[in-house]
């Protein structure tokens, strides 16, 4: 997919000539970052280093291997994010992000047990509707020292400090982060099952970034994730249960043409009906088309969807007081080959990341109809590419 390669090439390109020398050298922390967001063409114009690896064809996922990480490729993440709910009727939103960048195809000679060409960034972020409030924190690392990493064996994992995932056992995944907000601590402590097989997009696992033959990612999702555990807001500890999603991509790409942004979507219906959707736009949510989809109907195998298979229309926006940033925030999306109609809405208005790299994560409810019948359920939106500049945007 291509939603989180916004967030992860800005990140490293701006972060890349700073902290080269401290992590290849071994020095003990990488420079404070005080950023303004910049041009995602800007960020992106790297397809001429052929030192990388490359997606260039579709190759065989082997399952739990595949959910660590691949060091050959520039970029990767591992995305979390759940809809959750008390026994008393509370719902929140939760995301959870680890990122990679490799600063080199490979590692340089070093002495230093610090020393290392990967790099790690984390988001963290929690939504509630009772509070009405969205808080996002990010941490960085070199992938080093034990810092932070991700590894398949002898057990998936992935970690920057004690932000972390990792398979308990074939299938279930424990999700641990935990900070200081500004009402107190906030924390997510969760155990997700697999309920599915994992969900290939694209071209069975090859998903496109554009026309250039190695312009892609290998993705996959976990989707129907079954969760329970407890989640702690402005210092306030509920058991929940809910659903989670987990997408793994990684690659070396980038956007092409005038391409700034995207919208993408995740959608978990009651009848267990899955969706993965977005559309590619031009920084100001002009110029619009689809990019790639995915359609999952209950004891069917999953259905690649393209342009043609669905059509948005925005219903709502909302301005960022922080910002000045103006996002959509209420869709209504058609499939009319599957007579599938849905509108999507967020949880609460503001659930802006407000971290060094500005986006929109946030929770949603989806209802609407199938084949006449009404469905309802909640998901996941990503919204980048909607501010090219923020220069006059500092912490």
């Amino acid at each position: 997919m291509t939603k989180k390669f916004y967030i992860q090439v800005q990140w490293r390109r701006r972060l890349l000539a700073g902290i080269a020398l401290f992590l290849l050298t071994g020095c003990a922390n990488p420079p404070p970052h005080t950023f303004a967001s910049a041009s995602v063409v800007q960020a992106l114009g790297t397809l001429d280093d052929t030192t990388f690896a490359r997606a260039k064809a579709p190759f065989e996922f082997v399952f739990p291997h595949e959910h660590g990480p691949h060091p050959t490729f520039r970029t990767e993440w591992w995305y979390y994010t759940g809809n959750l709910q008390t026994t008393n009727g509370d719902v929140y939103g939760y995301q959870l992000t680890f990122f990679r960048s490799a600063l080199t195809a490979q590692m340089p000679v070093r002495q230093s047990g610090l020393a290392t060409n990967q790099f790690y960034m984390a988001h963290f972020a929690v939504t509630s509707r009772a509070a009405d409030e969205h808080v996002s924190f990010e941490r960085f690392s070199r992938g080093a020292g034990g810092l932070a990493g991700a590894q398949s064996d002898p057990i998936y994992s992935v970690w920057l400090e004690d932000w972390s995932a990792a398979e308990t056992q074939p299938g279930i995944f424990h999700l641990q982060a935990a900070t200081q907000g500004e009402d107190g601590p906030v924390a997510i402590d969760l155990m997700l099952q697999e309920t599915q097989a994992p969900v290939l997009h694209g071209n069975a696992g090859l998903s496109q970034k554009g026309p250039e033959t190695g312009n892609a990612n290998y993705y996959y999702s976990l989707v129907r994730l079954e969760t329970t555990g407890q989640v702690t807001f402005a210092g306030q500890q509920s058991a929940v249960t809910g659903r989670s999603w987990m997408d793994h991509e990684f690659g070396t790409s980038a956007l092409s043409g005038d391409i700034k942004g995207w919208d993408w979507f995740a959608v978990q219906l009651e009848n267990g009906t899955t969706l993965m959707f977005g559309e590619f736009h031009n920084g100001k949510g002009e110029g619009r088309y689809v990019y790639e989809g995915t359609l999952v109907l209950p004891d069917k195998p999953p259905l690649r969807l393209g342009q043609g298979d669905f059509e948005t229309e925005i219903l709502d926006r909302w301005t960022s007081p922080r910002t000045g940033i103006t996002y959509p925030t209420g869709w209504r999306v058609r499939f009319p080959k599957y007579a599938l109609d849905l509108e999507i809405k967020p949880l609460i208005a503001d659930q802006e990341m407000d971290v060094s790299f500005i986006y929109y994560e946030g929770a949603t409810t989806v209802q609407g109809t199938l084949a006449g019948a009404p469905v309802t359920g909640q998901g996941y939106v990503e919204l980048t590419g909607y501010a090219d500049v923020l220069n006059e945007y500092q912490r």
